[in-house]
């Protein structure tokens, strides 16, 4: 029997979220300006979210025991979150869901990239497979 590992599992999952997130979010884009909805849903997501935060932690000091270190990757990662979310719905807007969404995870090219520069990673011979491909597929698109 196949052991899949967990964190397949759960990134799986995230894929799944991301387009039932995407379908929507499409929908509700009809007659909405981009930077509203994205504003609404961070809104909504961060109330979800720290719901969850409080079941799970159920210490919210756990918010303010990080290290100065940690606070800045934390900060840099919202940065770079909020700006892909606005070019992201603002992308999706104006074009179509399936196309946008094929560059949108595209951004597995950069964390290849940027995990082998910055975190000193391997490039297994899967990854790099996979890049290619990934490549040839934005290339298809786009012509």
């Amino acid at each position: 029997m196949v052991s899949i590992p967990t964190w397949f599992i759960y990134a799986l999952l995230g894929a799944i979220f991301a387009a039932f997130s995407t379908i929507f979010a499409k929908i509700g884009l009809q007659e909405i300006n981009s930077i509203t909805v994205t504003t609404l849903r961070s809104i909504i997501m961060a109330i979800i979210i720290f719901i969850i935060f409080i079941l799970e932690i159920g210490n919210i000091n756990n918010l303010f025991n990080l290290s100065n270190k940690d606070y800045i990757f934390v900060i840099l990662s919202a940065i770079f979150g909020a700006l892909s979310w606005i070019a992201f719905f603002y992308a999706l807007k104006i074009g179509e869901a399936s196309n946008v969404s094929i560059i949108d995870r595209s951004s597995f090219l950069f964390v290849v990239l940027l995990s082998i520069i910055i975190l000193n990673e391997d490039l297994t011979i899967q990854k790099a497979i996979a890049s290619i491909l990934m490549f040839i597929a934005l290339i298809l698109l786009v012509v």
